[in-house]
């Protein structure tokens, strides 16, 4: 049957449900379903979790505030100026690729790289002008809900959802053994759907 949330928080009778998979009404399926979104979103990069905004930079800034559900940037464009790449590095490449002025401050001019942090992207020079620009992001989707039932989770990788739920109901009831072979399945599955993904990828590069 397919699922979704409403089924995923039935009792132990609902075929489907997080109670029904270990046969225990003593579960806590909703914390349970939330753990497991967690785990799973700190871990998938498939396409459904790619996002694209567009947004400025604006004069004199040096710094791009992330989408507050930005889990990883992947490419910052400026398609109204000379379709230029800012080139999203490691800190440890930005550094000593970063000029700064005799008074510590960042040179103006249109910025060639960036680095970032849990919530912001730090350019390379204090922008001289407004850009435009286009944020591609893996983002971190929704939760299940009353009010969102179902989502590619639910429709394209339920095995995974299952099996990482069947992991944190088995750790509840303390069954350590089944909740350790439901998190090695578990993370099989992730680690399979993260491999698909990044060939489809490399073929368009």
């Amino acid at each position: 049957m397919p699922m979704d949330y409403t089924t995923l928080i039935g009792d132990k009778n609902t075929e489907g449900s997080i109670k029904y998979f270990v046969r225990h009404n003593e579960v806590p399926s909703e914390f349970i379903l939330t753990r497991a979104q967690e785990a799973i979103y700190a871990q998938l990069r498939v396409r459904e979790m790619r996002k694209k905004i567009e947004d400025t930079i604006a004069l004199s800034a040096s710094t791009i505030v992330l989408p507050t559900d930005c889990l990883f940037p992947l490419l910052l464009y400026l398609p109204r100026h000379s379709a230029a790449r800012i080139h999203i590095v490691h800190e440890h490449h930005y550094e000593p690729h970063t000029a700064t002025q005799t008074d510590g401050t960042l040179p103006a001019g249109k910025p060639s790289i960036c680095t970032f942090d849990a919530t912001t992207l730090y350019l390379n020079k204090i922008a001289d002008q407004t850009y435009y620009y286009r944020l591609w992001y893996i983002h971190r989707p929704d939760d299940l809900a009353a009010g969102n039932t179902t989502n590619f989770m639910t429709t394209r990788y339920s095995h995974i959802l299952e099996a990482m739920c069947k992991h944190y109901a088995y750790a509840h009831r303390n069954d350590d053994a089944n909740a350790d072979k439901w998190l090695q399945i578990a993370t099989a599955y992730i680690t399979e759907a993260n491999s698909a993904f990044a060939s489809w990828s490399a073929a368009f590069l």
